[in-house]
């Protein structure tokens, strides 16, 4: 089985009027411009069928308009219920709306996997947050993982970088160790600090995704991870469909074939339950 751990997909209406939902959601306003390719399920199970993914990630946002994150959270659950061999469901979730804790546990009763992926400031503290002190717990009781997008402290800008460094992201495991967190884009870097063996311990629920990978890394950053303690911890994702899934099969073609089982298979197979 071969997984694909980070992709998106958005309802019709969205990709429809994109200026709309730029006016509505600070957060997707700084993800997308007017031209953004959004794609709907049939897309997404066209691509990975083609290359031979058997089954990929769908994950949301961290909008921060409720309306939003019901609609978008809905088109994820309906995709899942069409296609329940392809579609591992994640959901969007506002961790600063009250009407959050009900959203996640209606989502969990629908069959979601996970949460994510979050788009936030840290340092707005959001640790000191009741609702998403809620949240992690919920996350916790139903063992569910959380992808968090991870920020890079140097290298160029794009939409939606933000400023969740490897600081940040650690403080977060650190403070929640019981949790399961997926840090997006290698978070941010943090996986390299897992050379350290205090860091390493901190970061023991700790799963990296490779998502948009070439955008950010030359593909020898496999090689140096892989060949670390952080085999079992990365997971192989694209970001489809801001990177086709081909080009980011291709960045990992030159890895080793137990390698590979580990990113695409062993690993997602242990983190979301399957």
């Amino acid at each position: 089985m071969k997984i694909d751990s980070l992709t998106h997909i958005l309802p019709k209406e969205i990709s429809n009027e994109i200026d709309k939902f730029k006016n509505l959601d600070e957060t997707f306003n700084e993800l997308f411009e007017s031209k953004t390719k959004i794609i709907q399920t049939n897309e997404l199970i066209e691509e990975i069928g083609k290359n031979n993914i058997d089954k990929a990630v769908v994950a949301g946002f961290g909008w921060q308009n409720d309306d939003l994150i019901s609609m978008t959270n809905e088109y994820i659950i309906k995709s899942k219920n069409n296609y329940p061999n392809n579609i591992i469901p994640f959901c969007s979730i506002n961790i600063k709306s009250k009407k959050s804790e009900e959203e996640l546990l209606n989502c969990i009763d629908k069959g979601i996997k996970g949460i994510g992926e979050l788009h936030f400031n840290y340092e707005e503290n959001y640790e000191k947050n009741k609702i998403f002190k809620n949240i992690l717990k919920i996350a916790h009781d139903n063992n569910l993982p959380i992808i968090i997008h991870g920020s890079e402290p140097v290298g160029h800008k794009y939409n939606g970088k933000g400023i969740n460094h490897p600081q940040n992201l650690y403080n977060l495991a650190k403070n929640n160790p019981d949790n399961i967190f997926i840090f997006s884009h290698f978070g941010g870097g943090l996986i390299f600090y897992e050379h350290m063996p205090e860091v390493k311990k901190v970061l023991h629920n700790v799963f990296y995704d490779c998502s948009a990978q070439p955008f950010l890394y030359n593909k020898s950053i496999f090689n140096m991870v892989l060949n670390s303690s952080t085999l079992k911890k990365v997971l192989f994702a694209t970001d489809f469909p801001l990177i086709n899934i081909e080009r980011c099969l291709n960045e990992i073609s030159h890895l080793e074939a137990e390698q590979k089982n580990y990113i695409l298979s062993y690993n997602p197979i242990s983190v979301f339950n399957l």
